[in-house]
């Protein structure tokens, strides 16, 4: 499943999933040096790119939620306190703000993580499970693929996939935290 996202919502996105810190006018740059700004000639303004951010977070949100239903994952916030609650909404927000939403598949007895995958522009399913030999080169180049695409270090070859899965969903959470609080 991939959102439609225009070249320029594409180059946006993806500068913002792997430098959250950038500023619309370093992210203007990035655009205005591009090869879609010289197809069309026209300047790019910290006007234009937060509005292709605003749409392109749109449409991924979208593209997510659309494939969340199909896979009928659920998507329910819980927590045993009000608290609690508040803490799971504000980490599904920030992962939307990142392209990942994080469901459950009860026939499975799973979750399911969705990543927006900018270099591919699809949204990639990927569940909770412990690797065998099989799936584990496959599921290192997912990982990995996420790690460059939010500009976190290598895996640490030392540690479960698994764990480098939930390790780097922490990361960004972290990440996102700490650029909200800049901002």
């Amino acid at each position: 499943m991939s959102p439609k996202l225009s070249d320029s919502e594409k180059i946006v996105m993806c500068e913002i999933f792997r430098n959250p810190d950038a500023s619309l006018v370093d992210i203007a740059k990035v655009l205005e040096n591009s090869e879609n700004r010289r197809k069309t000639g026209k300047a790019v303004d910290v006007r234009t790119v937060s509005k292709f951010k605003s749409v392109g977070l749109k449409k991924i949100r979208k593209g997510l939620e659309e494939l969340s239903d199909t896979l009928r994952l659920d998507r329910t916030i819980q927590g045993e306190t009000k608290e609690e609650e508040e803490r799971e909404k504000e980490k599904a927000e920030l992962l939307f703000k990142n392209g990942i939403l994080i469901g459950y598949d009860y026939r499975n007895s799973v979750e399911v993580y969705l990543f927006y995958i900018g270099k591919d522009h699809t949204i990639l399913p990927w569940q909770d499970h412990q690797c065998n030999r099989k799936c584990e080169n496959e599921c290192k180049v997912i990982l990995e693929d996420i790690k460059k695409e939010h500009g976190l270090g290598m895996p640490n070859t030392n540690d479960d996939i698994r764990n480098q899965f939930k390790i780097a969903i922490d990361e960004i959470i972290k990440r996102s935290k700490e650029d909200r609080k800049d901002g």
